[in-house]
């Protein structure tokens, strides 16, 4: 996932999980790389269930990859 474009205040440095306040232990990678509606998702700004269990515990069953795509929050 490109994050070029996420900034943490006015000095437009990128931003780390640090600097968001995320405390992961990422226990797989991001289920968008190698998801077959990626790109559909970040057109759309939706996200499946996968994505939404890995972003918030850092893990998630590889069944849900593309599952129950719906608008991100």
């Amino acid at each position: 996932m490109d994050t070029t474009l996420q900034f943490t205040g006015f000095d437009f440095e990128r931003a780390t999980k640090q600097d968001l306040g995320y405390n992961f232990n990422d226990k797989k990678p991001l289920p968008c790389e190698t998801c077959p509606f990626a790109a559909q998702c970040e057109a759309n700004f939706t996200e499946c269930s996968a994505f939404r269990n890995w972003s918030h515990a850092g893990d998630y069953k590889d069944s849900d990859v593309g599952r129950f795509i719906r608008a991100a929050k």
